[in-house]
């Protein structure tokens, strides 16, 4: 057995001593608190049958109880016991008169036909050691000797060779379970804790099952709550005589739920079949067991309603806020003569899914009548029931408020007193289902005042495009191919590759390591004299970082999502290795965020509306630092060469820019965003490392996306609309 020495201070301090001034002496007590000695386990190869574990501890006389896995009813052992399946064990001794052992655990692994993990558990606390002394030692700082109170409304519910046990917990803190004991009236006197007949419930259980009972025969149900230190109340007494039940006239529950879908709650009815007069009592649970005894006795079990004007017809409304509370439900009843049963329903009435959003939007605006005619494409859902649209309004500078909500049924809206002054109207539409589930929104901009510019400081605006691959491209292009249908919209592209110091400035680092220099071969050192060069070493994952970092900033839509957020935040660190996760980024093309073009849209951008072999130019020189005329040395200030006729620089040259899609071939019906799927992603433009052949604005690239090099860059677009 365990001794523990445990300071008591039993200070005291007079009147007389503080006015005089004097200093009070402290008295101590040590006081040895004797343990029962900790559970050990032995495990044995039981063949087929799985492992055998016995336990045992050393104080003669005590009584180990355990639970197995999550089971919150501690079991009184007798026998070694026998596994089939990986199982966690926990177990403590207890002796009259002594302090419970702390709680032994052990795993034990079928595999391996062993215990693989052995810890104490400090009963109060419940912190972990790796010895028995030290959880016992955990929670010593004080002698405890109170008795904790006892339990309230304990009631006793008699059944078929067992008793269902019900009340409210003891109120104090420190409750370790409760002790819960029998004898039957013959026996004539009451059992004691540590004899045959008992078990421990585990705190909050708030009940538990006493099985294996004799029919017909009364008995004296006591419980009494233990603490953490040992202590136990006096205990609270309840009489109950299980009953025999004719099996010949089951009890039978039948449940129906509402055909209908719902995001709010739903009623289930449970019509009950019995022979005995009435059912007293219903209960049901997500999840729960198939044992009926088990589950009227689980306190976090629920009631059923019973109806008013049938007793055998109770029903249960479930709520929910998310599709979660679809599953399984069991419910168990219970009737006046004893009988008991347990149902089970699998309820999939809730939906939470929002309906698909509108597609193909398009706007027509007349000057001269004042109008916008909006118009969209429903989506396909069965269930899809109108779309909500609101708008704002923009001064060149601020957007309005938002309008109140537009219901519409149809595909077309048409909106009137259009003010010409403004520099454009934004649409928020959103589909909506019969359940009033809502679709993201889909954002379109129409242009009203051609005067107020709407483009982004330092974007240009690439006007849409129509392409059906059937044209004659200068030079021949292998994303323009015959019998892709491209729909470009219009949108926004950086005149410019992010620079250094774009780059620092929103994520407080550059990780650029190519050396830096002018346009006329200076090198250049320092924050401020590396600024204007393009940030590099830059991977595809570190792009969509940035683009989701600066429309978070900008209180923009974030066009990326990993993992279904938005927030680059939650998406962790940025892999230097192949990620599924980041791989199977998505891209929201509605938003009005900051994203990377797709291959189409860098293409047809850097090919400005001409036929120049680079972006601009036939001439490399004019348009691009590229290998020869950076002399491989490393990255030059944007903007220092020729534009293109979109306004667009270093498009050819300088660094190579990642772009959204895979990389694979191309054919006639490849998606507008690039091959469906991939292991290497899109990079396009050249740079100051690489020869003139690969600044040509037809020629393709590629490269593994978590990799980073001195000559990776890219440049933002944003939508138009």
């Amino acid at each position: 057995m365990k001794k523990t020495r445990i300071l008591a201070v039993l200070a005291a301090m007079t009147m007389g001593l503080a006015v005089f001034g004097c200093k009070a002496e402290t008295e101590t007590e040590y006081v040895d608190k004797v343990y029962a000695e900790a559970v050990t386990f032995t495990a044995e190869d039981a063949g087929d049958a799985g492992v055998k574990v016995a336990m045992a501890t050393k104080t003669e006389g005590a009584a180990i109880y355990y639970t197995v896995d999550k089971s919150s009813e501690s079991l009184k052992y007798s026998v070694p016991l026998t596994f089939s399946k990986d199982t966690e064990i926990k177990a403590f001794a207890v002796k009259k008169g002594i302090e419970n052992s702390p709680i032994s655990v052990a795993k034990v692994s079928i595999k391996t036909k062993t215990i693989t993990e052995k810890v104490y558990v400090c009963a109060k606390c419940q912190k972990e050691y790796k010895t028995a002394q030290e959880a016992i030692d955990c929670c010593a700082e004080t002698l405890d000797t109170t008795a904790p109170a006892d339990v309230t409304e304990l009631v006793a519910a008699a059944k078929d060779s067992s008793v269902v046990l019900t009340w409210k917990d003891a109120t104090d803190e420190d409750i370790f379970g409760y002790l819960v004991s029998w004898k039957a009236e013959s026996q004539g006197r009451a059992l004691v804790a540590l004899e045959k007949d008992s078990l421990i419930a585990a705190k909050g259980q708030q009940g538990c099952v006493v099985t294996g009972l004799t029919n017909g025969t009364k008995y004296t149900f006591t419980v009494k709550a233990m603490d953490t230190s040992g202590n136990t109340s006096g205990g609270v007494t309840v009489k109950a005589t299980p009953v025999a039940v004719d099996s010949k006239e089951p009890l039978k529950i039948d449940l129906s739920v509402p055909p209908e879908k719902s995001n709010t709650a739903i009623t289930i009815t449970a019509n009950i079949t019995t022979a005995a007069q009435s059912v007293d009592r219903v209960v049901y649970k997500k999840d729960g067991t198939e044992v009926a005894s088990k589950l009227l006795a689980d306190s976090s079990a629920i009631p059923a309603e019973k109806d008013n004007t049938d007793n055998k017809r109770w029903t249960f409304k479930i709520t929910a806020t998310d599709e979660t509370a679809n599953g399984n439900y069991t419910v168990a009843a219970l009737d006046s003569d004893g009988r008991e049963e347990a149902a089970q329903i699998t309820i999939d009435n809730f939906d939470f899914t929002p309906p698909a959003k509108v597609k193909g939007v398009t706007a027509t605006y007349s000057s001269e009548l004042k109008v916008i005619i909006l118009n969209w494409k429903k989506p396909v859902d069965s269930d899809f029931d109108h779309v909500e649209i609101v708008y704002t309004t923009n001064d060149g500078k601020v957007d309005s408020v938002k309008s109140d909500v537009i219901a519409e049924s149809s595909e077309n809206k048409t909106f009137s007193d259009i003010d010409g002054t403004k520099a454009y109207y934004t649409y928020y539409i959103a589909s909506v289902d019969k359940l009033g589930n809502t679709s993201k929104e889909v954002k379109y901009r129409v242009s009203v005042n051609k005067t107020v510019s709407n483009v982004p400081e330092g974007f240009v605006e690439i006007p849409s495009a129509s392409i059906a691959g059937t044209e004659s491209w200068t030079p021949s292009s292998s994303v323009f191919v015959s019998g892709r249908k491209l729909e470009i919209a219009s949108f926004y592209m950086s005149d410019h590759p992010v620079t250094r110091g774009e780059y620092k400035t929103l994520m407080g680092k550059d990780p650029s390591y190519a050396s830096a220099y002018d346009k006329d071969g200076n090198k250049l050192t320092g924050d401020d004299a590396v600024k204007n060069n393009p940030v590099n070493n830059i991977s595809w994952y570190d792009a969509l970082v940035y683009c989701n970092t600066l429309s978070i900033k900008e209180k923009l839509t974030p066009c990326y999502a990993i993992s279904g957020s938005t927030n680059p935040d939650d998406w962790g660190s940025v892999p230097t290795n192949n990620n599924s996760t980041w791989n199977a980024a998505t891209c929201d093309f509605t938003a009005d965020g900051y994203r990377l073009p797709t291959e189409a849209e860098w293409e047809w951008a850097a090919r400005g509306g001409e036929n120049y072999t680079y972006a601009g130019s036939d001439d490399i020189d004019e348009v691009a630092w590229y290998y020869e005329n950076t002399n491989n040395t490393g990255t030059r200030d944007v903007k220092t060469k020729k534009a293109n006729a979109y306004g667009l620089y270093d498009m050819s040259g300088n660094v190579w820019e990642w772009c959204w899609d895979w990389y694979d071939s191309i054919s006639g019906d490849t998606a507008s965003t690039g091959p469906a799927s991939g292991s290497i992603r899109c990079r396009r433009g050249g740079s100051w490392h690489y020869d003139a052949s690969f600044a040509q604005v037809a020629i393709r690239n590629y490269f593994i996306p978590y990799d980073r090099n001195c000559f990776y860059g890219f440049r933002l677009v944003r939508n138009a609309n």
